[in-house]
């Protein structure tokens, strides 16, 4: 075979690389937008970043390799590139990282689900100890409860306002 052919075929393979490189990326954000909801804008944006940097990508190989020329044989070698990804792994390793991550992110949140419903029945003893007791204080003292509350209100008002007097001379 001649150089020339040589050269040819070797580039005809690094473009298929390429496709099933950005086969490959694409299908991570496809994973990616299983995982975490989206919404059309969050998709568009994420479609023209893709489509961006795959653009200059292919335009990168095309000047590096071709001096900016446009082969069939480096259309088809891409194309091809996608199509093997696509066909052999591509679907499967979607399907099956997506199913993979969402289990994940489903007993992540379960174990925080059950440590916070924890942490939740540890707060809420004191809270509802604090509730009754000011509740036996609001049915012993009836009317006179309101009468003590404003009057600490006020002097809580006026001490809180000194301090920050005090706080800010300094």
């Amino acid at each position: 075979m001649s150089e020339l052919v040589t050269t040819e075929f070797a580039l005809f393979l690094y473009a298929a690389y390429f496709g099933a490189e950005i086969a490959f990326i694409y299908d991570l954000i496809r994973i990616f937008r299983k995982v975490v909801g989206h919404n059309r804008l969050a998709m568009a944006f994420e479609d023209f970043l893709y489509w961006l940097w795959t653009g200059m990508k292919a335009f990168l190989m095309l000047y590096e390799y071709h001096n900016g020329s446009l082969r069939f044989y480096t259309i088809l070698g891409v194309c091809i590139g996608i199509f093997v990804y696509t066909v052999s792994i591509g679907t499967l390793f979607v399907k099956y990282s997506a199913r993979f991550l969402n289990r994940t992110k489903a007993e992540a949140f379960k174990a925080a689900g059950k440590a916070g419903k924890k942490a939740e029945s540890i707060l809420d003893k004191p809270r509802r100890a604090v509730r009754s007791k000011w509740y036996a204080l609001r049915v012993l003292w009836g009317g006179k409860c309101r009468y003590f509350c404003r009057i600490l209100k006020k002097k809580l008002t006026v001490f809180c306002k000194m301090i920050r007097i005090v706080l800010c001379k300094h």
